[in-house]
């Protein structure tokens, strides 16, 4: 019981009615979501003489309704809150507050401080370009810093269901990223989307881009006409090509080929072509062209 003397008269006062201030609010309070299922609130302790700090939550935004969510001790400056939902926004604020003879007063909160739970930005620029009779290359352009990752995935049905092709990482550089689709079906129409993902969740998906890789050429033959012309002959074997392409290899002395070049272009359904003004020291093949890619190469001849 406290006794205060005012003037001459001796009152009185009960403990329940006496309140203590906290006069200096926590400020600096920042809030990070360091998972998809954690935010991590820090702040400012300016009062030297707290019993410790209250942290309230929201998720209704910084002006809506907040409830407690933890008592922290004297000194605290800051609270891990796990267990959260992707996708959700929380906000947080802290105040202190002082404890005696069983009455507890309060510092005004903190400035309200907010994060998402939010997964990375959708993927843009989706493409898919045949790389081979069997392959189809898909490159699209990242647009978060923050996916654990991507996910490829693959349509047989022109986007009614969706299989996983592959989820490769970031190459590190940032932009154009890739990813090559192995084990495709020559002549086979597939579509690609991609999607980014973290901890927090998974990205909208890309647009959708699609492919078919054409069947290679074969039995390539090489007919020499006179010194300077040869006639290329080949079995056309692709329903959808769009057309053909003739390269030339230059041999290095242990006969690997070192470099290739295209040198003619080619309608579909061409089965053959001549060639004039040729270099008996190269080698020659022949691709079908598919939606800005190609097929496998045929077999590679050269002049006898």
């Amino acid at each position: 019981m406290l006794s205060l003397l005012i003037g001459c008269e001796h009152n009185v006062v009960e403990p329940s009615s006496v309140q203590f201030r906290v006069t200096e609010p926590p400020s600096s309070a920042a809030a990070v979501a360091v998972s998809g299922t954690r935010v991590d609130i820090g702040w400012q302790d300016n009062s030297k003489s707290e019993s410790g700090f209250e942290v309230h939550r929201s998720t209704a935004g910084p002006y809506g309704t907040f409830a407690r969510l933890a008592a922290l001790g004297p000194g605290v400056t800051t609270y891990g809150d796990a267990g959260l939902a992707s996708s959700t926004k929380y906000c947080y604020k802290v105040r202190a507050f002082q404890t005696s003879a069983g009455n507890t007063s309060y510092s005004p909160f903190s400035a309200s401080v907010c994060a998402t739970l939010a997964p990375p930005n959708a993927p843009t620029g989706a493409d898919a370009v045949p790389t081979a009779s069997t392959a189809v290359g898909v490159y699209w352009v990242e647009e978060s810093t923050n996916e654990d990752g991507f996910r490829v995935e693959r349509s047989a049905d022109s986007g009614a269901t969706w299989a996983i092709a592959g989820t490769p990482t970031a190459n590190g550089f940032g932009g154009l990223q890739s990813f090559v689709d192995g084990g495709r079906t020559p002549d086979t129409r597939v579509c690609y989307r991609v999607l980014a993902f973290n901890d927090r969740g998974d990205s909208p998906p890309s647009q959708t881009d699609c492919a078919t890789p054409p069947a290679g050429p074969t039995n390539l033959t090489l007919t020499v006409v006179d010194s300077e012309t040869i006639d290329l002959m080949w079995s056309d074997n692709s329903g959808v090509e769009g057309g053909y392409e003739v390269w030339r290899g230059q041999l290095r002395a242990d006969w690997n080929i070192i470099s290739i070049t295209a040198i003619a272009e080619l309608p579909e359904n061409a089965t053959s072509v001549r060639l004039v003004g040729v270099d008996f020291g190269y080698f020659y093949s022949v691709i079908a062209r598919k939606d800005a890619g190609y097929s496998d190469f045929s077999d590679w001849v050269m002049p006898p």
